[in-house]
């Protein structure tokens, strides 16, 4: 089940602080909510790890064929639109 929820900026801190500590939870970032404070620092290690963690899974799945991967040409090009814009 997924779930979207609205919190104030000033109460998102402690909010996530809660749920990064329920096991069953997983917390995926939008870009709209940037945080300062030590322990998003954390959280910035914790969503690293978490991507690593996915990306592995993808170039394992396109190795045995069932995940088409984008090229690096294409996401090279992918990212300097996204610094244009």
């Amino acid at each position: 089940m997924q779930i979207t929820l609205t919190i104030p900026d000033k109460k998102a801190d402690s909010f996530l602080d809660v749920l990064r500590h329920i096991s069953y939870v997983k917390i995926k970032s939008s870009d709209a909510h940037k945080t300062k404070s030590k322990k998003s620092a954390e959280g910035s290690a914790e969503e690293f790890y978490e991507g690593l963690k996915e990306a592995i899974h993808d170039v394992n799945e396109h190795i045995a064929g069932r995940k088409q991967l984008q090229s690096a040409e294409d996401f090279l090009a992918e990212l300097r639109r996204e610094n244009v814009g």
